[in-house]
């Protein structure tokens, strides 16, 4: 884990009003920390996994952007910010998003409430999107 990047990931998602979000590529930086998402997988199909699945769906025509919503921003000094929930935000479909991230093994995956996304504070706003969630 880079320490630099994981200091410097804290203090800028300590600075957001909650939910804390973040770019998915950014969650990724620096982070090789399995307790960072996914932590209830036995066994973890690793970081890379889901970095390369996750941050692969920028390439889809119907994904417009990928976010890591903050669960728990400070887990622990030599550990990463926890996430239980992505969000993906474009035309895709939950079933179209179930499929794509099955190698993940999400627990649940849902239309988001635009309201909800709304609270998020992302910006270009999202109007549109799906979740994984990871228990």
């Amino acid at each position: 884990m880079d320490q630099e990047k994981c200091i410097a990931l804290k203090r800028d998602l300590e600075a957001q009003a909650e939910p804390q979000v973040v770019p998915l590529d950014r969650f990724f930086d620096g982070n090789d920390d399995e307790g960072s998402i996914g932590c209830n997988l036995v066994p973890h199909p690793g970081i890379p996994l889901f970095r390369d699945t996750l941050l692969g769906l920028l390439q889809r025509s119907d994904v417009t952007a990928v976010y890591a919503l903050i669960s728990e921003l400070d887990p622990g000094d030599d550990s990463w910010p926890f996430t239980d929930t992505v969000l993906v935000a474009g035309t895709i479909q939950p079933e179209a998003l179930t499929e794509a991230i099955a190698a993940l093994q999400p627990d649940y995956v849902t239309a988001a409430d635009p309201d909800e996304i709304g609270e998020f504070g992302i910006q270009p706003p999202v109007v549109q999107a799906v979740t994984a969630w990871w228990d």
